[in-house]
This record gives C-alpha cells, sequence and structure tokens, in this order.
C-alpha cells in the first residue's frame, strides 16, 4: 500500500511537473512573440493641407503622405478622386496613424492568439480609416501569432462593392469570406495591390478565388505535399493556408506569381515582400520598411 501511495505522489509531481513547463513555456513564447511593439512614428507629425490642396502631387509629396499616414500612391489617388471627402479621410488616417492604442491578445484557438486593437473598455475597434478597396487585393497582418512565431494572416478581396475578403482562417475551419473591415482591428495591417493590374485581371482573381477556394480545408501543408506546388483544385486532398490561398487565387486567377523566394512553402512574409505588389495602406507597421 505503502509502494503504491509513493508511486502516486511521485506520478503527481511529475505531472505538476510537466504542467509547469508547459505554462512557462507558453508564457514565454507569448514574451518572445511581443518583444516588438507595434509601430508608432518616431518623427514629427506634419501640416499635409498644403499639399492636398495640389492639383499634382510629386513624388516628395507621395512619400511625405505614406509617411503620415501610411497611404502608398495607389490609396492616395483612390483618396483623391473622391474629392473633399477623400482628403479628409486622409487627415483622419494621419490622425490614427500617430495615435497610441491599446491592444489585446485574443486567443484564436488553443496555441494561437490576435492582437486587436481595444478601446478604453477593453471591446475591440477599428484602428484607422481604411482606404478604397478592389477586387483582387491583398491584405496581410503580422498580428497572428503561434506558440511566439508570427507568421501572420492573409486574405485577398474578392467582392469590393460589399467590403469581402475570401480567408483561410484555421485548422478545422473552410475558408469563408469575411468583411474587409476587420482588416483595420488588427495591430498591424498591409492593403496592397499587383502593380498596373488591370479591371479585368482583377474580376477574374476574385472569380476564380469564389469558384474555386471558397469552401476549401484548411491545410497547414498545401504546397508542399504532392508532385506540384500549384495543386489541383478539384482533388479531394486540396485544401489552403492563408497564404497560399491568397497567392494561388492570383496565380491560377490571372498569372501572377507573388510567392517572393518561390519555395513550395508560401508565407505571409513572403508576400509582403513581392515586388509584384504595391502598397495601398500599411497600419502599425514601420513605411520606412517599405522603400
Amino acid at each position: 500500500m505503502r509502494f503504491f501511495v509513493r508511486r502516486l505522489g511521485v506520478l503527481f509531481y511529475r505531472l505538476l511537473g510537466v504542467a509547469a513547463a508547459v505554462i512557462l513555456f507558453l508564457t514565454a513564447a507569448q514574451l518572445f512573440a511581443h518583444r516588438h511593439a507595434q509601430f508608432y512614428p518616431d518623427y514629427p507629425m506634419t501640416d499635409l493641407s498644403a499639399i492636398l490642396e495640389q492639383d499634382r502631387l510629386s513624388e516628395e509629396d507621395y512619400e511625405t503622405l505614406f509617411l503620415q499616414t501610411g497611404l502608398g500612391k495607389a490609396g492616395v489617388d483612390d483618396l483623391l478622386s473622391l474629392g473633399q471627402p477623400g482628403k479628409d479621410q486622409i487627415l483622419d488616417t494621419q490622425t490614427a496613424f500617430f495615435a497610441k492604442t491599446a491592444t489585446d491578445c485574443g486567443s484564436l484557438g488553443i496555441t494561437t492568439r490576435e492582437d486587436h486593437v481595444v478601446d478604453g473598455d477593453g471591446n475591440i475597434t477599428y484602428a484607422c480609416p481604411m482606404a478604397p478597396v478592389e477586387e483582387g487585393d491583398v491584405f496581410l497582418s503580422f498580428s497572428t501569432h503561434t506558440l511566439g512565431w508570427r507568421h501572420g494572416h492573409a486574405g485577398v478581396v474578392v467582392d469590393a462593392a460589399n467590403g469581402r475578403t475570401l480567408e483561410a482562417v484555421l485548422i478545422g475551419y473552410d475558408a469563408a469570406t469575411a468583411s474587409v473591415s476587420h482588416w483595420s482591428c488588427y495591430s498591424t495591417f498591409l492593403h496592397l495591390r499587383v502593380k498596373d493590374i488591370t479591371p479585368e485581371e482583377q474580376e477574374a482573381i476574385a472569380d476564380y478565388a469564389m469558384a474555386h477556394l471558397d469552401g476549401v480545408p484548411y491545410h497547414l501543408t498545401s504546397g508542399v505535399l504532392g508532385p506540384d506546388k500549384v495543386q489541383d483544385p478539384d482533388a479531394d486532398s486540396f485544401g489552403a493556408q492563408c497564404a497560399y490561398l491568397v497567392w494561388y487565387a492570383l496565380y491560377q486567377g490571372a498569372g501572377y506569381d507573388t510567392d517572393s523566394d518561390g519555395g513550395r512553402i508560401v508565407t505571409v512574409g513572403d508576400l509582403a515582400e513581392s515586388p509584384l505588389f504595391e502598397i495601398v495602406q500599411v497600419y502599425g507597421l514601420d513605411p520606412r520598411s517599405f522603400g
């Protein structure tokens, strides 16, 4: 009997040790994931009114607007085409770009978490106004992390008129559409557009994504297993993780290979570094990193 009780005691302390190790690891992973704070400009906020009153902007003007608002040339031009409301939004975007915000690291599954902007009551809220979107636009965020690794998240615009993106979110869930506006709730996001893309190509990307990728299961190894990176969307084994889904939609829909390193694994970082994209808008990330 004593031997049995002793063995139970040893097993209990071993389990306690394992639990403590797991807690310590998860805590360390969280600290590691947040070792880099959300970007806030370390340069002064300047008056943009003189620039916005000009009929034509110079490259220097676009650079100033980019540093002050996070809006790239495409985003600025889209807003200026709206007249005074667009100019007002540029100024509102500048205010939000410089504003210090609170963030919350919320759970997404067992080991994955996401950083969102929150209001004074701790409720998830919008970080900043968003530039107009077009079909085939790509959204990226580095606010999603698993066990300390900021792998990020990606989505592709499939219905600009109604503000919908197609996304593969999490293991166990099929790809589905979501509101574009939720990207502005992340502590970081990138809005990208293929340079010199035509309206026909934009429509082709959106149509292909909805016809072949909407509802596919989440596969972490998509593009890795099998003889070819470009897998058959009609195969029973087909699936996609978020970055692969975006890459696949642009590649199959309009022939754009936006995987910057050309490897079998497509990551959010690979998409962010693709020279085929121009920046429409960036938030929570240093715009000087994308020069």
